[in-house]
């Protein structure tokens, strides 16, 4: 019998697929519509215009789209990925960088007045160690915003026609099929919470740490389609796709 993945053959898998897809990163996966960025945009301005002071920190960063949107938002853009390659690959894209483990983060207590995990959490064996260097890491009143990662009650009310989605969409294949010496088994441990994370016990987590929460459900930015008839309007648990949690540090 094969045993179940360890934490950090989790965390090897991500490294080893963003070194791997760095600088085709952008091209492979194609969900970087001028649509998509706008409202990433207004939404890091809304983030600036409420946090205390001007550090965000974007973690997971991998290509730099976060930063990039936040250039002229905020002052100090900081990109930490568990991919050094990554983030040399798009050193244009931010202030400082640094490959990082999201359980031990390079940044002083109380540093950063901001903290970003955009379409990141999904990647994570768990929340534990996130959890602690976001409390760690914001000063009083800094925001932890996460966004456009699958929900699992979603997932747990639409498992067929999401896993037909998937087979017709094969993620996975696309990235082996571009990435020489990439296998699958490397795709699906970086994909470790593909069907969705637990975005009610991240945010009990977070209220427990010391954060005020607010947790909603959404569609935008996944299909034209969906944001037309949807627009981002917030939805009850297991109707909508996507978890965004808005946390500020008590």
């Amino acid at each position: 019998m094969t045993s179940a993945p360890t934490k950090a053959e989790v965390k090897q898998a991500n490294r080893q697929l963003y070194d791997t897809a760095a600088e085709k990163y952008e091209d492979i996966d194609g969900r970087r519509s001028p649509e998509l960025r706008a409202w990433l945009s207004r939404t890091l301005t809304d983030l600036r215009a409420q946090a205390p002071g001007p550090v965000l920190l974007d973690v997971g960063a991998g290509s730099g789209l976060i930063c990039r949107e936040a250039r002229n938002i905020f002052e100090q853009r900081v990109a930490l990925d568990i991919s050094p390659r990554i983030l040399a690959a798009h050193r244009d894209n931010f202030e400082l960088g640094a490959a990082a483990d999201v359980d031990a983060l390079p940044i002083a207590s109380g540093a950063a007045d901001a903290l970003v995990c955009f379409a990141v959490l999904h990647h994570l064996y768990d929340f534990q160690g996130l959890v602690r260097e976001a409390a760690r890491v914001l000063k009083p009143g800094g925001i932890f915003y996460s966004d456009h990662d699958m929900d699992s009650r979603f997932h747990a009310r639409f498992a067929w026609p999401l896993a037909a989605y998937r087979r017709l969409r094969d993620a996975g294949s696309k990235y082996v099929g571009a990435l020489p010496g990439l296998t699958r088994r490397v795709y699906e441990l970086s994909e470790w919470q593909e069907d969705g994370v637990d975005a009610d016990s991240l945010a009990k987590m977070l209220t427990e740490a010391g954060f005020t929460v607010r947790l909603t459900r959404h569609w935008y930015g996944l299909l034209p389609v969906t944001d037309a008839l949807f627009g981002f309007r917030s939805f009850a648990p297991g109707l909508a796709p996507l978890a965004r949690l808005w946390a500020v540090r008590n």
